[in-house]
């Protein structure tokens, strides 16, 4: 199987193997039978293909660096693509002509020849396109197919979702940088490599120069973020509307972050080669091989002078460069200082000097102060509001309190007749319940004094009878006895509580 078909099947969901005979099946036929069908095939080759070449993996004239901006159509493309089971995709060149006539692929010489963006359109047609179409109705002028007799005629498209995809990038990384002129101005050798490489997930491929072509004129025309020549680009400044020309001096810089950066990579080569020639010679006299020893040693004098020679210009050419950084941040602050002072003059000369301002505050002093005259004359009594008397007040506060006086001592009066009242009724029902004992005694005593009577007269009386007698006759006149005193106690407490209680209540 291909590497580009398979590649295909293991990343794309659109291309499982129960979907490969649609796929691969003629789709100019299928348009006019499954037009549904179709438009999903068309759809899945389109985003396949695009997403194969910004990976890298389509088949490209130069092998060294693919192309991920363009689609190369040819005979190759087409064995990419075929199958040992359904063979070359009958479909392909319908695909590339939905996607050109949809604007999803561009040829690439209109592409880089056309004076307008691909993002304009014209609501006025012009001549030729009127008459084009008016031949295309009656069918004198067909539209040119990319499939000839079953081939794709050779070409190259670029494909516009990865230009848009890589341009964004690249704006991206430019933005996370700092954005004083000697950062803005690069070489298109500085800009292929640092900004452009590593585009889409290909970490490590370097963009052709036909890639790096189409990139810069996508973002001079398309973005207006660029101004390009053969050696330099420059980016706009960030609160621009459009980027300004390339100069003399930004030749200069460009050439002079080049020269930086290709001496700085000939001392890193070098320090690695004087690393490698000490290991070489220490090698060598372990060996006890003197020749290749002193060899080591003079080569690696060599390399030591031309280091010192390379790094003594490497720190001259920095310097230099950041003076002129320093030079260029001066005059962007001398600009900008310049700028600000003409808006405060302008600003100055709307305010009219100390004067008129002196004249606006007085001015705003006196309305304020007619504010506050109405504020208290809207904040007086009306005239004919009467005055409130303090003394009906204290008047009314005084009776309202000897009111409430007077109803704490009724509360307290009631409260205490009625403990009075109950006190008595308790004390009455004492009374009741003595009197009931005292008598139920004294019918005992009777009883037992009638049965002794008769006893005596029938027979002597036990002397145990006796003694019973004695007892219960003791008792009654001990209770007798308590019964008087209690009484008394009761009669006087009950009194004492009665009398004070009147003696509150008059009070």
């Amino acid at each position: 199987m291909p590497e580009l078909l398979d590649w295909l099947l293991q990343n794309e969901e659109s291309f499982r193997k129960s979907r490969l005979p649609s796929l691969y099946s003629d789709l100019f036929l299928q348009r006019q039978t499954n037009p549904d069908g179709y438009n999903t095939n068309i759809h899945a080759w389109q985003t396949a293909l695009s997403h194969a070449a910004l990976a890298g993996h389509l088949p490209s004239s130069s092998a060294s660096s693919p192309s991920i901006l363009t689609l190369q159509t040819s005979e190759q493309l087409l064995n990419a693509l075929s199958s040992r089971q359904y063979g070359r995709p009958l479909g392909l060149g319908a695909v590339i002509d939905e996607s050109v006539r949809s604007g999803k692929m561009i040829p690439r010489s209109d592409f880089l020849r056309s004076k307008k963006s691909i993002y304009a359109r014209s609501w006025v047609p012009s001549p030729w396109s009127l008459l084009s179409w008016g031949l295309k109705t009656i069918g004198l002028l067909g539209e040119e197919s990319w499939d000839v007799n079953g081939r794709l005629r050779v070409g190259e498209l670029v494909v516009v979702e990865n230009l848009e995809r890589s341009g964004g990038e690249v704006l991206s990384r430019q933005g996370r940088r700092a954005q004083s002129v000697t950062d803005r101005v690069v070489s298109r050798e500085a800009f292929a490599e640092e900004l452009a490489s590593g585009i889409g997930g290909t970490e490590g491929v370097r963009l052709s120069e036909r890639d790096v072509e189409i990139l810069l004129k996508f973002l001079e025309r398309e973005k207006q973020a660029i101004s390009y020549n053969e050696r330099v680009v420059k980016f706009k400044q960030p609160s621009a509307a459009r980027p300004e020309p390339i100069t003399h001096q930004d030749v200069t810089i460009a050439s002079l972050k080049t020269l930086i950066s290709t001496l700085t990579s000939q001392c890193d080569n070098l320090s690695a080669r004087i690393s490698s020639l000490t290991t070489t010679a220490f090698v060598a006299v372990k060996a006890s091989n003197r020749i290749s020893a002193l060899s080591a040693l003079r080569s690696k004098k060599l390399a030591e002078r031309n280091l010192k020679q390379h790094s003594d210009t490497l720190s001259q050419l920095e310097e230099v460069y950041t003076k002129i950084e320093q030079a260029a941040d001066q005059v962007e602050i001398v600009r900008v200082m310049e700028a600000s002072a003409g808006v405060l003059k302008s600003m100055n000369k709307q305010v009219g000097g100390v004067e008129r301002v002196e004249d606006v505050i007085e001015e705003l002093r006196e309305e304020m102060g007619k504010v506050d005259e109405v504020g208290q004359v809207i904040n007086e009594p009306m005239g004919a509001r009467e005055q409130v008397d303090e003394g009906e007040i204290d008047d009314e506060l005084e009776a309202m309190e000897r009111e409430e006086k007077e109803k704490e001592a009724r509360r307290v009066k009631e409260k205490e007749e009625k403990e009075a009242e109950v006190t008595r009724r308790r004390l009455e029902e004492i009374a009741r319940r003595e009197d009931l004992e005292e008598t139920e005694e004294r019918r005992k005593v009777e009883e037992l004094e009638q049965g002794t009577k008769k006893s005596q007269e029938s027979e002597s009386v036990p002397n145990e009878a006796v003694n019973q007698l004695d007892a219960s006759t003791k008792r009654l006149s001990q209770m007798s006895l308590e019964d008087d005193a209690a009484g008394k106690t009761h009669d006087t407490d009950g009194m004492q509580g009665v009398q004070k209680a009147v003696a509150e209540g008059s009070s």
